[in-house]
């Protein structure tokens, strides 16, 4: 990697800042930066988790941006997609004359220090399916590098550097930032409108990127691409590597999963067949069919890499999802509390779907939006992506990168009309403790509760556990 650093900048690079090195992929390569050999050091607003870990890893984090954190001699600033140019390190970092890279960029570089890379990609599943792939190497012995957006056990947490050949990356979407990276096999998992603050042409701006991804992939490569989808299908044609597609449907996918049976708690056990002949059979400890066609993809993979299929069935059964990705926090009195990341409708949608595996009662969803324009924009998705809930409590909408001002959108919007098309009782809180006191009130035995956002929203489901247990211990 220092190779490629000194080529790409036309210096040596020794001592590496990270700015924003709180978030989950930057913590992530900060660690990885660390492990081989750089002395980094980094900024973020706030503490958190991941700067605790990278503090225990020996790199310093400053709390707070200023003018005084970054030393003289660093070689290089990472920064990420949500620093501003007027950002006080930022502004530092141009009076000290260091070269600045984006982290999709530092990770495009990263991705060329390895033999073979393997992109995850697609609008929804890519934690979870790029998890899969890196538990399934793990368990395989071949002891990957990785680098995703999520927590996972197998690896210690959200990156690893590992000495095989191999590096697993979630390949993210928004700004284009999957198309910076070198990888020889990809995947797509599916393709809808999202982040549509950039992508402001919509579904066809959308394709045209994904193509490009695919397009990265040498002749030699392979691409894994939803075959049950037009769209995807349509990014796929014209793809100099091999494309296998897979699915439920039998027609046109070289992988398809046949036999789908659920248990109590909604997971899934179904046949894998490859071109008509049956792959081998593979229990999941994850609910719903989504996950099911996240694990396919997985398994096309890993069958492309030569992994026998008792290693992959292993890896499957020891997998317990990513965090953040329908995970358990408790069960008080009967009532079990579950978070997940889903902060799209269509996630938002097949989680709530997996709830209906699921033996309960009374369905509650508590749901945080994410962002103005995404809220707005796929107003009427959202809207049905409820429909099967019994009961409803949204808190207000969460924006870290935009204002309200262009989009006039409110929670109370998207909760009328909730109220008016599926007549679902739904309520609107703004604080947590308001929250978790209306659940711990109205809460019944056999209940299950989703707490579901990308930001902020997983605490209620602490807070509710911690609440129920007071609650029912008196």
């Amino acid at each position: 990697m220092k190779n490629i650093l000194q080529q790409e900048l036309n210096r040596p690079v020794k001592k590496i800042f990270f700015i924003g090195i709180g978030g989950s992929s930057m913590s992530g390569l900060a660690g990885i930066s660390k492990d081989q050999g750089f002395v980094v050091e980094g900024s973020d607003m706030t503490t958190s988790p991941y700067t605790e870990k990278l503090a225990g890893k020996g790199i310093p984090v400053h709390i707070g941006h200023s003018k005084d954190n970054i030393p003289e001699d660093t070689d290089m600033v990472v920064y990420s997609a949500a620093i501003h140019a007027d950002n006080p390190d930022m502004v530092r970092a141009d009076e000290l004359g260091i070269p600045k890279v984006e982290r999709s960029e530092f990770l495009g570089l990263l991705s060329r220090a390895f033999p073979q890379t393997i992109g995850i990609s697609g609008t929804h599943g890519k934690t979870t399916t790029s998890s899969m792939v890196a538990s399934i190497l793990h368990h395989a012995g071949l002891n990957p590098s990785v680098s995703i957006g999520g927590q996972l056990d197998e690896i210690g947490g959200n990156a690893c550097l590992g000495e095989g050949p191999y590096f697993v990356i979630e390949s993210c979407e928004f700004v284009d930032s999957f198309l910076h990276t070198q990888h020889e096999i990809g995947v797509i998992t599916n393709i809808e409108e999202d982040h549509l603050d950039y992508f402001t042409e919509g579904l066809p701006q959308i394709m045209e990127s994904f193509h490009k991804f695919g397009m990265i992939i040498p002749e030699d490569g392979l691409m894994v691409a939803y075959g049950d989808q037009k769209e995807v299908r349509e990014v796929c044609k014209g793809l100099r590597c091999k494309v296998e597609y897979y699915g439920l449907k039998d027609e046109g996918n070289d992988w398809v999963a046949k036999n789908i049976t659920y248990n109590k708690a909604g997971n899934a056990t179904y046949d894998a067949y490859y071109h008509g002949e049956l792959f081998g059979t593979f229990t999941l400890q994850i609910p719903g069919e989504h996950n099911v066609l996240d694990s396919l993809a997985a398994i096309a993979v890993a069958a492309y890499l030569k992994i026998e299929e008792k290693d992959i069935q292993k890896a499957l059964d020891h997998f317990k999802g990513a965090h953040r990705r329908f995970e358990f926090r408790g069960e008080v009195n009967g009532i079990e509390v579950y978070e997940d990341y889903a902060h799209h409708p269509t996630e938002l949608k097949v989680t709530i779907d997996a709830c209906m595996n699921h033996d309960h009662n009374k369905l509650w969803v508590v749901f945080q939006p994410h962002t103005y324009s995404r809220t707005k924009l796929l107003f009427d998705e959202f809207v049905d992506a409820f429909e099967n809930a019994d009961r409803i409590i949204l808190n207000d909408i969460y924006s870290d990168r935009e204002g309200n001002e262009e989009w006039n959108i409110y929670s109370e919007d998207l909760a009328k009309m909730i109220k008016v098309k599926h007549q679902i009782p739904t309520v609107v809180m703004s604080e947590f403790e308001d929250i978790v006191k209306y659940l711990t009130d109205n809460a019944e035995p056999g209940d299950l509760v989703l707490v579901a956002g990308s930001q902020t929203i997983n605490k209620v489901a602490f807070m509710l556990v911690d609440a129920l247990e007071e609650k029912y211990q008196k």
